[in-house]
């Protein structure tokens, strides 16, 4: 497409008939294949989910389906419109049209844990529309009064026969008109040009209209746009905190990255290879600086290796690669006010015993993990 457009314009020549094996009927062939796969896909949806494919119980009507059939039928249209050769204009429109697809990136983004940032910063855009929209109308405001008074100012200026003629076609180029001189603003605003739009003013008609165009670039550049900015930062930092899903998504992920953690300190704790630690592995490894400044950067910090060994064990005198995990886990943090043992019946199903009184004031409790005393 692009060399065609070239050749039209007169800076390329046209290629030789069979110069690269990339011809339009190659093109042709690979998009006609591609979309022979697309129908093919949607057929078979439609076949094996019948009427779910239409309506869910549970999600309702099925738009994205509805959607890709859409996708599908312009792509067939183009390709009947292309292989006819003489209906460029529609090519070119329905082209444009099959940018839509770039939707369904969505349904990607929803599933892929790899564009958990790029969730945060769309659900940022749509929950800020109402902030933006005020933003806008704040910055139209006052490039509007901004505008107003220069192009009133500098059309006695251009209108003054005795200047410079050449002075007064580029300021007139400038801020001639509402249009030109609105249309200058904005780009002093957001160009970050905007030297080259103030310096012909300031040096050619007055030095003193410095004065207006400085206070606008201070007031309205720097610091109404940074105001914004933050807001828009605001947005997205609370939007960030109050997704459920991706909140979720985001403490499995750490999660899984700690148990990680404590699986590889198992493994280089584990000297036969067993699979199982003994007391005396663990109290020895304990007793190392280099462990207990790796547990303290894990938000773990051992005290008593005997106390700690009695909570992760579940009785047999070893502990397993997963008790070691789970257990350091419920252990890592601060106690919470949810971790307070009410007193009543505890049982211990693995040891076989059911509703144990439990004496309250004999519970040694740290995280999610505890110690428990059989009461009298």
């Amino acid at each position: 497409v692009g060399h065609q457009a070239d050749v039209s314009l007169g800076i390329a020549e046209p290629r030789a008939p069979n110069s690269s094996f990339l011809t339009a009927d190659l093109f042709l062939a690979v998009d006609v294949a591609f979309c022979s796969i697309y129908v093919l896909d949607v057929l078979a949806r439609m076949l094996v989910l019948r009427r779910e494919w239409l309506y869910d119980e549970v999600d309702g009507f099925m738009f994205t389906n509805v959607f890709d059939l859409l996708l599908v039928l312009i792509h067939v249209l183009e390709i009947v419109l292309a292989s006819s050769g003489n209906a460029y204009q529609q090519v070119s429109a329905l082209r444009i049209w099959k940018l839509l697809r770039l939707v369904l990136t969505v349904r990607i983004m929803k599933t892929v844990s790899l564009f958990r940032q790029l969730r945060v910063l769309i659900s940022a855009c749509i929950s800020s529309l109402s902030a933006l929209f005020w933003s806008l109308v704040l910055m139209v405001l006052l490039e509007l009064g901004f505008t107003i008074i220069i192009c009133q100012s500098l059309q006695e200026f251009i209108m003054d026969e005795q200047q410079d003629l050449e002075t007064r076609m580029t300021i007139s180029g400038l801020y001639g008109s509402f249009g030109r001189a609105l249309y200058t603003v904005f780009e002093l605003t957001f160009s970050g040009g905007w030297i080259v739009r103030v310096r012909p003013v300031v040096e050619r008609v007055s030095h003193w209209y410095a004065i207006p165009f400085l206070c606008y670039i201070t007031i309205v550049v720097f610091a109404v746009t940074r105001i914004v900015t933050a807001i828009f930062l605001k947005e997205t930092l609370a939007n960030a905190a109050n997704d459920a899903a991706l909140q979720l998504a985001e403490t499995k992920r750490m999660a899984r990255g700690l148990q990680n953690k404590f699986e590889e300190l198992f493994r280089s704790l584990d000297g036969d290879g067993s699979e199982s630690i003994s007391f005396s592995e663990f109290s020895k490894a304990m007793s190392y600086p280099s462990v207990q400044q790796y547990l303290s950067t894990l938000d773990l910090k051992v005290q008593d290796c005997a106390q700690l060994f009695e909570i992760l064990d579940d009785g047999d005198g070893k502990i397993t690669i997963s008790e070691f995990s789970h257990g350091l886990m419920l252990l890592k943090g601060q106690a919470r006010a949810l971790d307070i043992m009410v007193p009543g019946l505890v049982g211990f199903p693995k040891l076989g015993v059911h509703n144990v009184p439990v004496d309250p004031t004999a519970c040694c409790l740290k995280g999610s993990a505890y110690r428990m005393v059989a009461g009298p």
